[in-house]
């Protein structure tokens, strides 16, 4: 097995440190920057398919084996010692980050809309955007509903919703949907939250509690 820089591997992970890292995730820019110049994981990377490789889902599969993201040469050696069960992951799981905070966006629209309503999402992940009527959310000083999560949202040229949408019917459908009552896809999704990501990874919490009962 070589162990030299593959260009396209480096290229992938520069781009995704400067367009994506940069100014949201320290730790993952350093891990995408390191992992860049490093030729070992380059051919470890090489026996996976192309489409596994991916910055995000090897950052998120090392997180779900306990490996360590804050120092990547510490990062390095973790991805090389347990490759195999690296690999097994890589090639078995994708990035399917589910973001209940989207649900902020889409509720103006929900509630304006004839009720009730029937939802349907395709890429669902874990349906966690589809109980828009069982979140709070905040636009400035104007709550709506009650509980948890609490969802925020900047609200420009509309005025905010005053209620939440009735749903009569919902579905999701993926082509991996994952089951928020499995403790290890609900491990999968806290993994694919960035380090640094705090506020995100409660409000999954109690979403996946909300959409698990």
């Amino acid at each position: 097995m070589t162990t030299g820089v593959d260009a396209a591997v480096a290229a992938s992970y520069v781009e995704f440190a400067d367009r994506e890292a940069r100014g949201v995730s320290p730790a993952y820019e350093r891990l995408a920057r390191s992992v860049a110049r490093d030729g070992r994981l380059h051919a470890l990377l090489g026996t996976v398919p192309e489409a596994k490789r991916q910055p995000n889902l090897l950052f998120a599969v090392v997180r779900l084996l306990g490996g360590p993201v804050e120092d990547p040469a510490a990062f390095g050696e973790f991805a090389a010692a347990h490759w195999p069960a690296v690999a097994a992951q890589l090639r078995t799981r994708a990035t399917q980050t589910n973001e209940a905070g989207r649900c902020a966006a889409l509720l103006p629209v929900l509630a304006a809309l004839p009720q009730p309503l029937a939802l349907l999402e395709v890429g669902a992940s874990a349906g966690l955007c589809l109980y828009p009527d069982r979140y709070s959310y905040r636009y400035g000083d104007h709550r709506v509903g009650s509980g948890e999560p609490v969802l925020d949202c900047a609200l420009t040229g509309a005025a905010p919703p005053d209620r939440r949408p009735v749903v009569a019917w919902r579905a999701g459908l993926d082509l991996n949907p994952l089951d928020v009552t499995d403790p290890a896809d609900v491990a999968w999704l806290d993994a694919l939250v960035w380090p640094e990501q705090g506020h995100r990874r409660a409000r999954l919490r109690a979403a996946a509690a909300v959409a698990a009962a």
